[in-house]
Formats: structure tokens, sequence, C-alpha cells
């Protein structure tokens, strides 16, 4: 009897470089007897990026900053006494903490290995293919979150000028929710619109980081109405070298940001995002997430 329930998981390659080699981070799981790629079902509710970093960290012990995107697994797994579709997100990880490796049921030993010893000691071969798809994706030079602030309280039930319209309940958790998100990522910069309801977007974030939140007036919906060549030129303060950048601005603002950035974008829902990161060979590697 199958079950058409799709198990949803997530994981990723955390890697380093040592003396100029780069080494890969692999779990073994005894239940199994193999070795493999940490990763790890999503909990209840859990943004995919958040349950990336998790997974990482319970099984291997390290706390990880996610990179680009390195591909997607699918294959059939047993559940409940029939089978069920499995979908498996990989990212590039790259360690930024590390805590004492403790054994226990799921994985009782990990090892850092050369990536020609890792692909031989995997035990399967997609997992091999997410690891070959590394070498593609890394070094990144910068990233980029442009990111649509979160509902915030409708026009017409809001008296105030616009430009301070608070957001709603629902935009509120969202930001709390975007909180996680951005610290998986691994933001660094933050850059915001002078309006509101972008700045009490990214607030919760900024205080998790005690960082200070740049405000553009330009990108901003009365700045860019008032004056739309503003934009030009805000590509080289945004993309900054070995920074993590999240800008937060309006949906009639940010197709003439991704313009100016580079990037390709459809529309935004509240709170929705997109992940882009400049490798060190010029080439954008993006991808998007609805809001968390």
């Amino acid at each position: 009897m199958n079950n058409p329930a799709t198990v949803i998981a997530a994981g990723g390659v955390v890697w380093r470089e040592r003396r100029g080699v780069r080494q890969v981070l692999l779990v073994h799981r005894p239940r199994y007897d193999d070795w493999s790629l940490p990763k790890g079902k999503l909990n209840p509710n859990e943004h995919v990026l958040l349950g990336a970093r998790r997974e990482i960290e319970e099984e291997t012990g390290q706390d990880v900053v996610i990179g680009p995107p390195l591909g997607v697994q699918r294959y059939t797994v047993r559940k409940n006494g029939g089978t069920a579709d499995k979908l498996v997100h990989y990212w590039s990880a790259t360690p930024v903490d590390s805590s004492d490796f403790h054994p226990n049921d799921e994985v009782d030993e990990v090892a850092w290995l050369p990536l020609e010893k890792a692909r031989t000691k995997l035990s399967y071969p997609r997992d091999v293919d997410i690891l070959d798809s590394l070498g593609r994706v890394v070094p990144v030079a910068a990233t980029l979150i442009l990111l649509r602030h979160a509902q915030a309280v409708k026009r017409k039930d809001w008296d105030g000028k616009d430009i301070v319209r608070p957001l709603s309940s629902t935009g509120i958790a969202q930001a709390e929710r975007l909180t996680g998100v951005l610290a998986a990522l691994g933001v660094n910069k933050l850059i915001s619109s002078d309006a509101e309801r972008c700045v009490a977007s990214v607030a919760p974030y900024a205080a998790s980081i005690d960082r200070h939140i740049n405000q553009w007036p330009e990108i901003s919906e009365r700045g860019y109405e008032s004056d739309p060549s503003a934009v030009r030129g805000l590509a080289q303060r945004a993309w900054k070298p070995g920074k993590v950048t999240v800008v937060c601005s309006h949906r009639p603002v940010l197709p003439a940001l991704a313009r100016e950035f580079g990037l390709r974008v459809g529309k935004f829902s509240p709170g929705a995002f997109l992940v882009a990161h400049r490798l060190e060979d010029g080439r954008l590697v993006y991808e998007r997430f609805g809001a968390p």
C-alpha cells in the first residue's frame, strides 16, 4: 500500500580548506551501516533552510552557514508499512563554530576527508552526485538576499503616514521567523528602506546580532517614485566581497532593484525573498523562497 505523503528532508555538504586541500564531512549511521552526507527530516512547519542547518548541527556538532544549493535527491522510502517519496534538499555549508561530536543512535562517527576519499567512502551514488556539485558553486565571493517586507497593516486600515505604516500581527510573526533564516544564511550586513514596515522586518535579526540597519530612503516607495534613477549605482554598495547582505524593500521597487543587482525576479509575496550568490568566477547562483 502506497503512502502519497512526501517526506521532506534537508542537509548539506559541510566543507573546509586545510593546507590547500578541500575536505568534506561525512557521517556514519549505525542503523544502516553506511557513510552519507548529514541530513534529516524537517520538523512540522520548519523552513527548509533552518532544517538543513539544524540537522547538520545535530548530526555533526558543527554550527554552519548555508551557502549555494547543490541539488535535490528524490527516492522512495518505507513509511507506515508502505512506501513514500522522499525529497532531500542539499546546500553547501561552511562551519562557523563546532562543538564536541557525541556519538548517538543516529550517527556514531564522523570523518573529515579529502574530496576523492570522500567520493569512495560514500555508500550511495546519489550522494556522490551531490558532492560533485560542490566544486561548481564554491567559492562564493558575495551573497545578497533581496527581501520584500513582511505583511503590513493594510493601507485602507491605516490613517497615518504610509512611511510609518507598521507590520500586521502576521507580519510581526514572519519577521521573528525570518531571524532564524537570516542566521542560517550568515547575514552580516543589513540594508532597508526607511519605511517602518521594512525596518521592522529585519529589526529582530539585527537585534539578535547587535548589528546596525543601513536605511536607504531611495529604495522606499516614496523615494523611488520621486526619483526612479536613484537606484542606479546601488549594486556596488550592496554586493560587498565577503559579505552576506540582506536588502529589504517594497513590491513596486523590487523589479528595479533586481535589474540593478543583475538578478531576474518575478512577483514577491510579503516576506518572500531571493538568495543570490556571486561566485568568484562571476557567475550567479540563486533561488527563491516564500515567507518563513
